[in-house]
């Protein structure tokens, strides 16, 4: 027989919002009557054990998490700039769990580092505001941050290189030369690509790694675009092609993204897939992008390029799945280099505990002990 508990029913409330999700669709997902749930959430009793670990379970938060006094702040969301229909911008439980884990490792990096240490960090941000003002997408500002970034277009462009390559070194580079963290969870495709805080330390960007590499490569630097530009954004760069007023943000963030990974000085005219797929494979970046470039030099008309891009479209392969073996590769590649090392390197001098680096990182506490 089960005992009966009693939480904080704002607790419920809240974490059942935070889920998005409709005391219909907890009642349903739990299998309990609607009207038992909604005395749960004006009274907090009534609950079994077994209850508590359901509910835990679908709204994936700890059961003692149910029991604090006190309600905490909402989950801090960024501006959704998908342009969808209200019925296809709702946010799956992936994505709200992505964000949720962003929020969580950048508050755990604030604590960790403090606002001065990434004060510092950001002082090219400063600098690039006050050169390049208005200017996301112009020759000078982007040439700017490629040089800050540090990876030349002869390395970008070597035959010894592939994609997934490329994409590290421009992700290690955003961490380490630009101080941006850079995450990585698997997400439905057709919902989301990344997205990016900027409106409190530290940084940082949440990649779709269900994407190949050509296109997260693009998505990185279109989430840059936004902090640039002192934005957080929830984006899908995939679906914006033309300039109109409701989506000129994204728009803009594009063209920085292309001109970023393809400089004006390098992109040379095509007019077919195969051509078109040449050059794309020498920058490591996908057809569609080195496309868009095309476009947006006017070196492809309006005409031209509809036919292109849908052939292009069709001829991609789908995404094959990553498997990464080691608990602490999946775990770097999720959570970075920068967190990853950071995080241990506070646990081997005692600022944080064994167990909440394991929590941080993902990975059981005897795997910590041998790193």
């Amino acid at each position: 027989m089960n005992t009966e508990l009693k939480i904080n029913p704002k607790l419920l409330k809240w974490a059942r919002e935070d889920c998005e999700f409709s005391p219909a669709e907890i009642a349903g997902r739990i299998r309990v009557d609607l009207e038992e749930y909604l005395a749960w959430e004006n009274t907090g009793t009534g609950l079994s054990l077994d209850d508590l670990v359901a509910l835990s379970k679908v709204c994936r938060r700890q059961i003692a998490f149910f029991f604090l006094p006190s309600v905490p702040p909402k989950t801090r969301k960024p501006t959704d700039f998908r342009n969808l229909e209200p019925a296809l911008a709702k946010l799956s439980e992936k994505t709200l769990l992505a964000i949720r884990r962003t929020v969580r490792f950048r508050d755990f990096l604030l604590q960790l580092h403090g606002a001065e240490y990434y004060q510092d960090k950001y002082s090219w941000i400063t600098r690039y505001r006050e050169s390049f003002a208005g200017r996301l997408d112009s020759e000078e500002s982007v040439l700017w941050i490629r040089n800050l970034l540090d990876y030349p277009i002869e390395e970008q462009t070597a035959d010894s290189g592939n994609p997934e390559t490329s994409y590290k070194r421009w992700r290690n580079s955003v961490e380490h030369n630009l101080g941006i963290h850079v995450f990585q969870f698997a997400l439905p495709q057709e919902e989301v690509q990344g997205f990016s805080y900027s409106d409190s330390f530290p940084y940082c960007i949440t990649i779709n790694n269900a994407y190949p590499a050509t296109s997260r490569s693009f998505t990185l630097f279109h989430e840059l675009g936004h902090i640039l530009q002192s934005q957080s954004g929830l984006c899908k760069p995939h679906d914006i092609i033309f300039r109109r007023e409701d989506t000129s943000t994204e728009y803009d963030c594009n063209s920085f993204a292309g001109s970023l990974l393809v400089p004006t000085k390098e992109v040379v005219s095509a007019k077919d897939k195969d051509t078109i797929f040449a050059y794309a494979t020498r920058f490591k970046i996908s057809s569609e992008v080195y496309l868009r470039r095309l476009f947006t030099l006017g070196l492809v008309s309006e005409n031209e390029f509809f036919p292109l891009l849908d052939e292009i479209r069709k001829s991609v392969l789908p995404t094959k799945p990553h498997y990464l073996k080691s608990p602490v590769t999946r775990s770097i590649n999720s959570r970075g280099e920068a967190l990853f090392n950071s995080t241990l390197e506070a646990m081997n001098q005692r600022k944080v505990t064994y167990s909440l680096a394991s929590d941080i990182l993902g990975l059981k506490i005897n795997y910590l002990s041998g790193l």
